[in-house]
Order: C-alpha cells, then structure tokens, then sequence
C-alpha cells in the first residue's frame, strides 16, 4: 500500500504512509500529482487498471 499509486477521482495519488488499525477509518497521507499533502480515508482510492502483460496467455497454459 505505501509507495503504490492509486486514483481518487480519476487522478493519480501516491500513499505515503497510513494509520488507524482497528474499528475505526484507516486514514492514508496521499501526494498528489501537484504535490499537495492531504489525510483521508483510504476508502474511495482505486487501483488504476494495469495493461496485460506480454506472454500472459502462455502463463495461463501451464
């Protein structure tokens, strides 16, 4: 999770750190692409889709 880019709202983020483990949010500090800092909840950042990867077919034949 730390270090990866995800999307919120269509735009990429990148999660810098998180905390909160229990019953409540798990609030993540994000970067965005214009190199703003904020705290939100994790909840709502989606993984972008990744392009299929070459020889992925022949993976799937054995």
């Amino acid at each position: 999770m730390i270090g990866r880019t995800y999307l919120e709202r269509g735009r990429p983020v990148v999660v810098l750190t998180r905390w909160g483990r229990g019953r409540g949010p798990r609030n993540v500090l994000i970067e965005r692409e214009t190199g703003e800092r904020v705290v939100r909840p994790f909840r709502g950042l989606r993984r972008p889709k990744e392009p299929p990867r070459i020889g992925a077919e022949q993976d799937a034949l054995f």
